[in-house]
């Protein structure tokens, strides 16, 4: 059991947490909000602090599907320069940051050497958010920077929004999604969903009902390296209760063969 730190910038406070997670032996890991200039020596920095690993997400988009492009070849570009000796994930994000399905994680994985960590809150937002643009959406490419988005990732970009040809919807699910990626490492939390008035919402705990059971169960069949149980709230801190709550009750799911196919 260990503890992953949303890094803020503050290295001598991390430093000082070490120490104390060291005494007890816990592993601890950073998490990086979405990348920008820079943060290619930010990440030199934190990996001086030997850590089980290092996950960030994708730059931000400005709203059309040659930008997106474009991001997700520069985030490779900054991920690659990284170097091997830094455990590196890539994250899945809520557009407008790249690396929101698993065609683009997969490409991002692959030309930067990095693993993959799936937010399966991030990813149940973003496939609800498609099915309801490009239902309400023309969902067909309209020119050449469309066509080559959709012939990339499966998708375009179009005035801010993430658009799938209508067919594509039929196969647009959380299983589906975690079967192609097969990443080693998870996020979960309580939540179905992420932004409410471009807002982080107040994480929901973990709870013994059919929608958690059926999440979990989805996400152990990946057979995971770690599954890291989330807590944020509005204002950017954390609720432990919220947390240590979720963590029982993960535990307890697991431990009682509740899960759908899932042994000790």
């Amino acid at each position: 059991m260990g503890i992953e730190v949303c890094f803020s910038g503050e290295l001598d406070r991390i430093g000082l947490l070490k120490k104390v997670l060291n005494k007890h032996n816990i592993p601890f890991a950073f998490n990086l909000p979405a990348l920008k200039e820079g943060d290619l020596k930010v990440i030199g920095h934190l990996n001086h602090f030997q850590p089980e690993y290092i996950v960030t997400q994708g730059y931000v988009s400005s709203g059309e599907s040659g930008d997106y492009m474009g991001l997700c070849d520069e985030t490779v570009n900054i991920l690659s320069g990284i170097g091997n000796d830094t455990k590196l994930y890539i994250k899945n994000s809520v557009y407008p940051a790249v690396g929101i399905l698993s065609t683009e994680l997969l490409e991002i994985s692959w030309g930067s050497n990095c693993g993959v960590l799936i937010d399966t809150e991030h990813l149940l937002h973003t496939i609800l958010a498609i099915r309801e643009w490009s239902r309400s959406d023309k969902a067909i490419p309209s020119n050449d920077e469309e066509k080559e988005c959709l012939k990339r990732y499966s998708f375009f970009v179009r005035s801010g929004k993430v658009i799938c040809p209508l067919k594509s919807l039929k196969t647009l699910d959380l299983e589906s999604q975690l079967m192609q990626v097969s990443a080693d490492r998870y996020h979960i939390s309580g939540s179905n969903t992420v932004i409410t008035d471009a807002e982080l919402i107040n994480q929901a705990k973990i709870q013994d009902t059919p929608f958690h059971n059926y999440l979990i169960s989805a996400v152990r069949k990946m057979k995971p390296t770690s599954i890291t149980v989330k807590c944020s709230c509005l204002d950017g801190n954390h609720d432990l209760d919220v947390g240590l709550n979720s963590l029982k009750t993960l535990l307890e799911l697991v431990s009682e063969k509740k899960l759908r196919g899932i042994s000790r």
